[in-house]
């Protein structure tokens, strides 16, 4: 019985925690991807998916991430056997610097640039940001197992976040996307 309880109590906290961020505006960020082209978050007039790290340990929770989020985002040359096309909205995958890491900006993007395809490099934003604190809204790192997290924030147009997740990949993640992202998008759903 303690078991279901406990089962209960942590799916309803995680739930809590996920609807948090849900109706807030998604704060204003600015940084540059990996082309060195400014990058402002969040773009209005968009369908936005933001994902974001701002620990090195996040990195590994990330790697799983990027494959199936840009199978539904981006379509890279050469790496489909079917004919789609991605949702149309907008994907960018943050670094977020704070505090003192600010300083290993350089060193954070070098090694980016380093490991990362070209076809994804606009994708990938280094965001020289403000103290975790000054983004209450996105709830970022409450508990200190919760600082190796990445989070993810589905905006709508006006830049209004409308689905909110953090940490391993699982397809019921990447399915609860695809769902809010049909729902936002209706049946312009889908690029020209």
């Amino acid at each position: 019985m303690k078991k279901y309880l406990m089962i209960i109590l942590a799916f309803g906290l995680s739930l809590a925690y996920a609807q948090a961020q849900t109706g807030s505006p998604f704060p204003a960020m600015s940084g540059k991807n990996l082309n060195g082209k400014e990058v402002q978050l969040p773009r209005k007039g968009e369908v936005s998916l933001v994902a974001l790290a701002y620990s090195p340990k996040s990195e590994e929770y990330l790697a799983r991430w990027r494959k199936p989020l840009f199978d539904l985002f981006v379509k890279a040359p050469g790496t489909s056997l079917f004919d789609f096309d991605p949702y149309d909205a907008n994907v960018k995958f943050v670094v977020l610097l704070t505090g003192a890491k600010k300083v290993a900006g350089k060193k954070v993007r070098s090694k980016l640039e380093e490991n990362v395809q070209d076809h994804w490099r606009e994708h990938i934003a280094v965001v020289k940001g403000k103290t975790l604190a000054n983004y209450p809204d996105l709830d970022l790192g409450k508990k200190k197992n919760e600082k190796v997290l990445p989070y993810f924030f589905l905006m709508d147009k006006s830049g209004k976040i409308v689905y909110h997740t953090s940490g391993a990949y699982t397809s019921q993640k990447r399915d609860e996307i695809e769902a809010k992202l049909s729902e936002l998008l209706g049946d312009n759903q889908f690029q020209e």
